[in-house]
């Protein structure tokens, strides 16, 4: 795989609004209610998708 011997990562379809929810959702098992604003749900739930956190996408839904 490339990523062995590249040092850099790149997830194309997912900015950095919706890759930030996904490790705050990965390091704290939680998500904090004002992380998610009307500016980055949709990029949220996109990169929960992409991700396979069901968890998160239930959240987001539930907090939408």
């Amino acid at each position: 795989m490339k990523e062995s011997y590249e040092t850099k990562i790149s997830f194309p379809k997912i900015n950095s609004a919706g890759m930030k929810i996904v490790l705050e959702y990965t390091y704290t098992g939680s998500i904090k209610i004002e992380s998610l604003t009307k500016d980055n749900i949709i990029e949220a739930f996109y990169a929960a998708d992409y991700f396979q956190l069901p968890d998160l996408q239930d959240f987001i839904m539930n907090t939408f």
